[in-house]
């Protein structure tokens, strides 16, 4: 059973969209009670002003932390805003604010999100986007008609900051996740893997899709995605459940008859402390091949 703490919560406002993304850090401070660190870890969720990452050497909240981004080597000072709880793996993560976000440290750009006139009805899907011109990344926002696009076909046609110019997109992947087997394997006469069960490693992509939830006993949720692949799913509900639970999920559900429904399992989850929510990440009950369009290759 997970363990969970709340000490002190993040701040409710975002300004731009946020991602789940696990970026190698080294985080550089003086600890409480202790002598000046040097740690090598890494962030869980990160957005344009900010991240939650995951560190053991324990600042206080109005300390300032230096952040290095391993991959492009970008560093910037961070001021730690507070613990936001403990991780799935029992990790303490802190909330951490950068102090100079002109600097873009994560290497991707997250517009600020801005009223449409007039409204629309559709809602936008948010979508971790790549440039296949120059590898600029974006966090940007979808219909669904181009999120099926993307469904269809390899590229979108939208305009690249960094090129000047319309060029053609794709998702921007995150790192593989060794996921456990969708479903029991027959027995055989070849020796077993390392570890005594099957693993495999799917991509996956930073999409905030909107999922409907069904549980046997009746209660449905709509939720939203935070990351997906062919074969699993992270996401955000208010729905109660534990690890082994089994549950029906549509992904892309945009009302009744949309989508088709498919078995799931959870397989960890935690507590969104103070909201009575939780994240969880859940394998899908069918093969990879009977998924279908209704997640992106």
């Amino acid at each position: 059973m997970i363990k969970h703490a709340v000490v002190m919560a993040l701040p409710p406002i975002r300004r731009t969209a946020r991602a789940l993304l696990k970026i190698p850090i080294v985080v550089s401070g003086v600890g409480i009670d202790a002598p000046p660190f040097k740690e090598k870890t890494f962030t869980v969720e990160v957005n344009g002003h900010g991240a939650r990452i995951v560190l053991q050497n324990p600042p206080r909240p109005g300390d300032r932390l230096t952040i290095t981004n391993i991959r492009t080597q970008k560093s910037c000072p961070f001021l730690v805003v507070g613990v936001a709880r403990e991780g799935t793996g029992g990790e303490p993560e802190y909330g951490v604010e950068s102090l100079q976000p002109e600097e873009n440290i994560w290497g991707i750009y997250f517009p600020g999100k801005t009223p449409v006139h007039p409204p629309v009805k559709e809602k936008l899907i948010d979508a971790l986007l790549e440039c296949q011109r120059c590898g600029f990344q974006e966090m940007a926002q979808l219909t669904f008609d181009q999120f099926r696009i993307l469904g269809a076909q390899p590229f979108l046609k939208r305009r690249c900051i960094k090129c000047g110019e319309v060029t053609e997109w794709g998702y921007g992947y995150v790192e593989e996740e060794v996921v456990p087997p969708v479903s029991p394997q027959p027995p055989s006469s070849a020796p077993p893997p390392p570890g005594g069960i099957e693993r495999r490693k799917s991509k996956r992509v930073v999409v905030k899709l909107p999922v409907r939830i069904r549980l046997d006993d009746g209660r449905e949720d709509i939720a939203r995605t935070e990351n997906l692949s062919k074969t699993g799913v992270r996401f955000i509900s208010e729905l109660k459940m534990n690890v082994g639970d089994t549950f029906r999920i549509t992904v892309g559900y945009s009302g009744p008859g949309s989508g088709e429904e498919i078995a799931a399992k959870v397989v960890n989850w935690q507590e969104l402390g103070g909201t009575g929510r939780a994240i969880y990440r859940a394998v899908y009950g069918v093969r990879v091949e009977e998924v279908g369009r209704a997640v992106p290759a």
